[in-house]
């Protein structure tokens, strides 16, 4: 099984799930991965288009999500950034050097009992980020090649993340 580093925590009356991943590639090539549709493509669960002028992010593509245009509510590249999406809001944070970057990722929930959910899939997500990379073809997190879901999502539990919220493509 691989380790569950999915983090949960409430701050100011709001719960998140947080993720610290290392990458032995440049902080600025982590930042291109997390900040533009092209560096989102393969792994991010749906197609990204960002709209730096009208602040938004628009979502698509995604078989378990509507599409939807999501609000930007942070921008300071080339460290962090942040988007609202749905209940959510879901912020990136780079830092590093040219030899070597950590991501922080962490989701801000809008419904406390989706953190167990929100963090497996998040895991499998970064799973296919470390392929991207690494200079691998990610297959996307919804592929067949991709960290099994299901097994991430009872290990969160047994961790003690909330759970119970809707799982999107099932029932």
């Amino acid at each position: 099984m691989e380790e569950l580093d999915g983090q949960y925590s409430e701050e100011d009356g709001r719960a998140s799930v947080t993720f610290v991943r290392s990458y032995p590639v440049s902080a600025s090539a982590v930042w291109e991965a997390v900040s533009t549709p092209e560096g989102f493509d393969g792994w991010f669960p749906s197609a990204v288009a960002i709209d730096h002028g009208a602040g938004t992010v628009t979502l698509t593509g995604d078989p378990n999500q509507p599409p939807s245009v999501e609000r930007i509510t942070a921008w300071q590249p080339p460290n962090h950034w942040a988007f609202d999406w749905g209940q959510d809001t879901l912020e990136f944070r780079v830092e590093g050097s040219e030899t070597d970057a950590e991501l922080t990722l962490r989701n801000w929930l809008g419904d406390v009992n989706a953190a167990a959910r929100n963090a497996a899939g998040w895991h499998v997500c970064l799973a296919e980020l470390a392929v991207k990379l690494g200079g691998g073809e990610p297959g996307g997190p919804h592929s067949a090649g991709a960290l099994a879901w299901q097994p991430l999502y009872d290990g969160y539990i047994r961790e003690g993340l909330p759970f119970g919220a809707p799982i999107p493509g099932q029932g």
